[in-house]
């Protein structure tokens, strides 16, 4: 029996020593920095200063950044005193309370600030691991007292574009003059109200005019402009001009139809047809008849025609007509072509 449990108890030995395989000290988890934010930019704004960055997509040595859990914010004031940095937020990466996210850009606001301070930001991301990645390039802010905000603001609609006005404020909030001319920066929303937190331009816009181009006709934008008073960033705003809106409209009308071509009979009747358009938005055709001999027109067609022909019964036999046919869009205006090229008709 004792022998039985020694050959046992090798056995069990030879087989962990062959299951386990060669034993060694343990490894450590490889901990990968997340990269930083690599456009992190300042403004101020109200007497706040406004920082926005992009969410980075890789860690520091080029994989995908999977685990991304917070932003933390730091910050160090430069004047009129000095302090060491310290970070005064955290910005989760998913869904945040305390910044605005547009797509993969973040913006927060630091609201505990004075007039005259000079403050300097870095941001550094944060995995899950809690391993944060080197700090991202500093962003400086000086907190001004705000100028006053453009007033008068006008849009007036073209197609695909905006042209916006204003009048330029000529002091600050507490009714000190301007010592500078400002420029301005334009923000455009979809929705009243509703802004993302960086302009439309991408300088400071000189001269109170400003073209929107690029844009969908019939959509309804917003618009609101801020006085800029730095001539380089960071950018110091004053305050938000009143909200006004409007949309763009189609002006181009589809080209005149083609090919316009009458067959008469049999009886009183004529048959038109004619080549068909190529607009993407066309809505559809309307014709034209005049009496040859008073040339009084008339619309034959109550509604445009979807088919590029149409037949006409109401002629009398013995007389002579003039047809013309015009194109119209599916635009608000319903822009309506030239008329196409004059067909003469005899009815036998």
């Amino acid at each position: 029996m004792r022998t039985r449990q020694i050959v046992v108890a090798a056995s069990l030995g030879l087989f962990m020593l062959t299951g386990c395989g060669r034993s060694g000290p343990p490894v450590a988890p490889i901990m990968v920095e997340p990269s930083p934010p690599t456009d992190l930019t300042s403004l101020v704004r109200s007497r706040a200063v406004v920082l926005v960055w992009t969410r980075p997509t890789t860690n520091i040595d080029g994989t995908v950044l999977k685990y991304l859990t917070t932003f933390r914010i730091s910050r160090q004031q430069t004047a009129p005193q000095s302090s060491a940095p310290s970070v005064i937020a955290t910005v989760k990466a998913e869904k945040p309370e305390n910044a605005v996210v547009t797509g993969n850009r973040y913006a927060f606001t630091d609201s505990h600030v004075v007039v005259g301070g000079r403050y300097t930001y870095f941001i550094e991301a944060v995995s899950r691991r809690g391993v944060a990645g080197p700090p991202s390039a500093e962003a400086t802010a000086l907190v001004t007292v705000e100028i006053e905000a453009p007033s008068s603001l006008h849009a007036e609609a073209g197609e695909r574009a905006i042209r916006l006005s204003w009048v330029a404020p000529v002091r600050r909030v507490d009714a000190s003059p301007l010592a500078v001319i400002p420029r301005y920066n334009v923000y455009r929303g979809v929705d009243p109200g509703r802004y993302d937190p960086s302009p439309i331009n991408r300088d400071p816009v000189q001269g109170t005019q400003f073209q929107d181009a690029n844009l969908v006709n019939d959509q309804t934008y917003y618009y609101r402009v801020t006085a800029v008073e730095s001539q380089e960033p960071p950018w110091q705003e004053g305050l938000p001009s009143s909200e006004v809106s409007a949309a763009p409209v189609d002006l181009t009308p589809p080209a005149p139809p083609q090919g316009v071509r009458a067959v008469t009979g049999p009886g009183a009747v004529v048959s038109l047809s004619w080549e068909l358009n190529r607009e993407s938005d066309l809505l559809g055709y309307l014709v034209y008849r005049s009496d040859a001999a008073q040339r009084l027109s008339q619309r034959l067609t109550e509604t445009p025609l979807k088919s590029p022909i149409l037949t006409d019964r109401s002629v009398r036999s013995g007389g002579r007509y003039i047809y013309t046919v015009t194109a119209v869009d599916a635009s608000s205006r319903h822009n309506e072509s030239v008329p196409s090229a004059t067909i003469e008709v005899r009815v036998p």
